[in-house]
Order: structure tokens, then C-alpha cells, then sequence
């Protein structure tokens, strides 16, 4: 195996970007929640996301100028909202973006001295454990019932601390899929139906015998075999009750992460990386590492058949598409997840807390603010059921016509958000380097579990680990 390719593999376990639950989406085959697409929302004029903006609540922010709200955020989302709300309130809001790398860092310095100078902060679901722990989100119970009512199931779990408190919600959800290419499909299995193809990543035995049928046809079934990580919980959580859980749906992650590589049946081109963002638009050498095609003129080619990314990800592989936008389609995997998503809540020592509280309301639980969200972002996906429920017979001309916002409601209510720990991110990195150790024949797989083992021992002495 060349060189390049070990250099250019990303963790194939890696939990970036937030992991989370899988629920029973798949449990069989294929159901119509199983079935159908990502997201394009050029939904805005000409779909029946406008036209369906019927399915609003005519409910206002309160008005008021003589406050001022201070906002840290991780994304550029939030000026957005804010402009829409000083249209609406008069009141102004001085948005401060922070790097996700320094925001932890940030926040912690800031509100662990009680500072007021912020009143809306955020997090994403990895970080949300630890600043409600710190005390750093404010009581949001006023919003509960509404917040109950109205939202997706999983964020509505996932902004409620371990008591059960609500501190923070979210305008988005971000559930995950396969994204897979409908003209290779049809070329390969005779068919590009989403009920179809589901079958085909029911578990990942079925991945494996279908990366060899791609293989076989001459693709390859994914860009690398870090696209299974987003199923690390299949299952069961990776801690129950204090103890580490190595399922069998986990071991299979494990041989089928593996198989994968060590069998060429991926591309070796890492999510983020140059030859990815190529492989969305076509053809991509079976090299790794290269920055410029010229320099790999008379290389063997390949095309990359799907994708397991969440909402936001269909986004890329639809405006890296180029001449294959509208070829792509999407379908469900082993197990319903998502990845990410910006949640928003009140500093707990805010001077503000009315006000803030009340934009967190419009941003998150206003129908009219979803609809207009859903229809600006130009592809994100809203958390409030009634708005995506306004919008499913929407049809996205960048997946083959299917219904988006139909296939991502039903994703998202079938996350099982009760396997999602505060230890999914350290442990799931530490389960991906095991596998890449197993896939660059740096260990035995009984010697990569047992250096797992140690991994968790050495950093949560409080997780019983039974070998």
C-alpha cells in the first residue's frame, strides 16, 4: 500500500463535529422515513416552501430600545437573526463571532469571573454538557412547554441539562443521510430508488458486500472509510450506568472501518481534504495526497459513489457538484444521527435576561422566523416540526426531485438522543485511532482494543471498563 495513502487517511473513527444518537430508522429495510433527500431550499420563490408559508404564528418579540444585547456566537447565522429582530424590536444587538477553536477558552475565562458583558450565548451539542454543568445558560423553563411543542424531539433533549432544566435551544436541525450518486446507481444496480438503496447500508455487513459491487463496477463506495463514524453509536451508548460498552454494532464498525481500507474498497480522500471536494464534481485519481491533477496525468481514475454526512454536508456536495448538481439522492444508513448545529441560550449573568430570553424565543420558536430562515439559508434545515411539516412536499431539484424537508423531519425524530454521553467525542477519537492503528498494521485488533481500554481508563477513572 503506497505511502500516500496512510499519510492522506483521516481517523476513521474520529467523532468530529459532534456525533450523536442513532435511533431504529433502518431496522429492517426500508420504510417511507427511510426514503428520500437532503437539502437545497432553493425553496425561497419558485417551490412550495413559500408557498406554504401559511403555517406561521403570528406571535412578535417584545418590543423595546432601551436595551442593547451582546451576542457570542461560533457562526455568521446569528447576524442574520439579529437584523430581523432590531427590524421587528428596535432593539440593537452587537454580534461578536469567536473562532471554534478559541470559543471554549473564551467563554470559560469570561464567565467563570461572572462577567456580564455577554448576554446570548451558544454551543454546539458537544459543548453543552460542560457549560451547563459550569452554570454558565440560564433557566429557559418559561420556554419549555412551547419548546416541547414545537420542536424537533432531539434538540429539545439536547438543551436540557442533567436535571432536566431547559437552557438552550436550536433554529436548526442537522440529521444525517447517504448521499449517493443516482447515475452511478442505475449504471451499478439497475436502480437509483431511495427505498432501494437504503437496503444497500442497512448494517454494515450489507456496506461492505455493496463497497465490493462498486468496486467491482469500478468506483469506489466511499471517499474514505471515515464516512462510518457517524454510526459509532449504533447500538447502544458507549457508556451505560458508569460502564464502557463495546457492543457487537461497534466491533462491526471496527472490521467494517478496516475492511474498507485495507481492501481499497474507499477512495482515500479524506473529508476537507482537495481530492474530497473534487470527487463531488467527478472523476478523482486513486492516489491520495495530490494537489493538482496535471501531476497525476495517466493515474487511474475513480468516481466516489456516496457520502454519510448530516444536513449541512448535502449542502457541500450540492455546491461542489458542478455538472453533477441534480445526480445526487439521498437515502437512510445503519441508524438515524446527527452531527453539530448551533444552540442558543441567556448567560446566566446577563443584566438582560428578559430581552435575551426573548430572542432566543424568536430565533428558535418563532414560526415566522423558521419559515424565513428555511427559505434565506438556502438549504438549512429548521427545527420547528410545524414549519418543515409546511414544507415536505417540497421537491430539490438538486437531489433528483425528492423531498427534502419530508426525509430530514423523519430523520430527526428517529435520532434516539438517550445513547448521546459527554464522553462520545474523547472516546469515539479514541476508538478511530484504534482502527487506524488495526488499517496501517501498527496493531493486532485485540492489541488496538486493549490500548482502547487503557485510553479510557487513564482519562475517566470513573468509567468502569470490564474486559
Amino acid at each position: 500500500m503506497k505511502a500516500k495513502r496512510l499519510t492522506a487517511l483521516a481517523l476513521a473513527g474520529v467523532m468530529a463535529l459532534s456525533m450523536a444518537g442513532c435511533g431504529n430508522s433502518n431496522s429492517g429495510g426500508n420504510t417511507a422515513s427511510n426514503s428520500s433527500t437532503a437539502s437545497d431550499s432553493t425553496a425561497s420563490s419558485n417551490s412550495t416552501a413559500a408557498d406554504n408559508s401559511t403555517a406561521t404564528d403570528n406571535s412578535t418579540p417584545s418590543s423595546s430600545t432601551a436595551e442593547k444585547l451582546v451576542v457570542w456566537t461560533l457562526a455568521d447565522d446569528l447576524k442574520q437573526f439579529a437584523e430581523r429582530y432590531t427590524e421587528q424590536t428596535g432593539v440593537d444587538i452587537e454580534i461578536n463571532v469567536i473562532a471554534p477553536a478559541d470559543y471554549s477558552t473564551k467563554l470559560t475565562s469570561a464567565l467563570g469571573a461572572k462577567s456580564s458583558e455577554v448576554d446570548i450565548i451558544v454551543g454546539e451539542p458537544q459543548m453543552l454538557g460542560n457549560f451547563f454543568e459550569a452554570g454558565f445558560f440560564a433557566d429557559l423553563s418559561a420556554l419549555d412547554a412551547e419548546a416541547k411543542e414545537q420542536i424537533v424531539e432531539y434538540v429539545y433533549e439536547a438543551g436540557k441539562d442533567d436535571s432536566g432544566v431547559l437552557r438552550a435551544l436550536s433554529y436548526q436541525v442537522t440529521p444525517g443521510a447517504i448521499i449517493y450518486r443516482r447515475d452511478l446507481a442505475k449504471e451499478i444496480f439497475g436502480t437509483d430508488d431511495p427505498d432501494e438503496m437504503s437496503k444497500k447500508y442497512k448494517d454494515f455487513d450489507t456496506i461492505l458486500q455493496t463497497a465490493e459491487e462498486v468496486k467491482a463496477a469500478g468506483y469506489r463506495i466511499f471517499s474514505d472509510s471515515g464516512n462510518l463514524r457517524w454510526y459509532a453509536n449504533a447500538g447502544s451508548a458507549w457508556v451505560v450506568d458508569g460502564v464502557l460498552q463495546v457492543s457487537d454494532a461497534k466491533l462491526g464498525y471496527m472490521d467494517a472501518a478496516v475492511k474498507l481500507y485495507q481492501d481499497e474498497l474507499v477512495a482515500f480522500a479524506p473529508e476537507w481534504s482537495a481530492a474530497w471536494y473534487a470527487s463531488m464534481a467527478g472523476e478523482l485519481p486513486l492516489d491520495a495526497g495530490w494537489s493538482d491533477l496535471a501531476e497525476l496525468e495517466g493515474a487511474e481514475m475513480t468516481q466516489v459513489f456516496s457520502y454519510s454526512l448530516p444536513s449541512w454536508g448535502a449542502l457541500i456536495v450540492r455546491d461542489n457538484a458542478n455538472d453533477n448538481k441534480g445526480n445526487f439522492g439521498v437515502c437512510s444508513g445503519p441508524c438515524s444521527y446527527f452531527g453539530g448545529g448551533t444552540f442558543i441560550g441567556v448567560n446566566t449573568y446577563s443584566g438582560h435576561q428578559e430581552t435575551a430570553a426573548d430572542f432566543v424565543r424568536f430565533c428558535t420558536l418563532n414560526e415566522d422566523t423558521a419559515q424565513w430562515w428555511l427559505e434565506t439559508s438556502n438549504g438549512d434545515v429548521v427545527s420547528n416540526k410545524a414549519v418543515l411539516n409546511a414544507n415536505q412536499d417540497y421537491e430539490n431539484p438538486s437531489f433528483g426531485n425528492q423531498k427534502t424537508y419530508e426525509f430530514y423531519l423523519k430523520e430527526a425524530n428517529n435520532i434516539d438522543y438517550s445513547v448521546v454521553t459527554k464522553y462520545d467525542d474523547s472516546i469515539g477519537n479514541f476508538w478511530g485511532a484504534s482502527i487506524e492503528a488495526i488499517q496501517k498494521g501498527e496493531m493486532t485488533k485485540e492489541e488496538a482494543i486493549e490500548d482502547f481500554y487503557m485510553q479510557v481508563e487513564t482519562t475517566f477513572p470513573e468509567i468502569t471498563v470490564n474486559r
